[in-house]
């Protein structure tokens, strides 16, 4: 292979976001992330807040059923606003059936169980300010599987670490 054709791929692969994600465009293309390949998108909705869900694939049928991540996006005038859009949704999460608090590494999380029917659940909570969006990264999981639960942990906070802010 000639040089410049091999530098030109390897300069292609290096500025790829990442190998193996899926990537994601919200708000208008504004607020651009990626989600790993495995995850499955199971419903988008749009208006005042844009949400995307994604059903994460797991190690027996519960999982594949219960575990997904949803990201909301929602336009706010200002900081106080992002304050009032998350402050809203944490006080959604004390309304949960069986909630109890986890805790949380950052301000800007919220970690917390809460039963879904008859399944208590792991919620993970992360907020972020960027472009004059307020948004939400919310990973809800079973627990039981240590396995599934290190692998769909790794998931998101590799989508953490992939939003804007």
């Amino acid at each position: 292979m000639n040089r410049p054709l091999r530098a030109l791929l390897i300069a292609a692969v290096l500025a790829s976001p990442a190998l193996g994600a899926t990537d994601v465009s919200m708000a208008g293309g504004d607020i651009r992330f990626a989600v790993p390949d495995g995850w499955v998108p199971i419903m988008q909705s749009e208006g005042e807040k844009e949400t995307q869900v994604f059903q994460v694939p797991g190690s027996s049928a519960a999982d594949a059923t219960l575990a997904r991540v949803s990201i909301a996006v929602q336009k706010v005038p200002n900081l106080n606003g992002f304050q009032q859009f998350s402050g809203n949704l944490r006080s959604h999460a004390t309304a949960l059936p069986e909630y109890a608090a986890g805790k949380a590494n950052s301000p800007t999380e919220n970690v917390y169980t809460a039963k879904e029917g008859t399944v208590k659940l792991d919620y993970f909570e992360r907020y972020f300010y960027s472009k004059g969006y307020a948004i939400q990264l919310r990973c809800i999981r079973p627990g039981g599987d240590a396995k599934f639960s290190a692998a769909f942990d790794k998931g998101c906070a590799d989508v953490a670490a992939r939003m804007p802010s």
